[in-house]
């Protein structure tokens, strides 16, 4: 089974702009994520085409699970 976080942000021009963690923590808390996103925000961390990130959108942990078939 694996896991990966996907933070979501809406950018000062409207549209969304993602990035995911891979294997993110198995405790990990909504406070946690939230307080990661907007120091990301704030501290204008990443260059992105669509524009600066202003706001969080929403976050989410997505788990896989594979089956071999042969």
């Amino acid at each position: 089974m694996a896991k990966k976080l996907v933070m979501s942000f809406l950018t000062a021009q409207g549209a969304t702009s993602s990035m995911t963690i891979d294997a993110p923590k198995d405790d990990l808390t909504e406070p946690e994520v939230r307080a990661v996103m907007e120091s990301i925000i704030t501290q204008n961390v990443f260059n992105t085409s669509k524009g600066d990130l202003a706001e969080i959108k929403s976050a989410l942990v997505i788990t896989t699970t594979e089956e071999v078939l042969i």
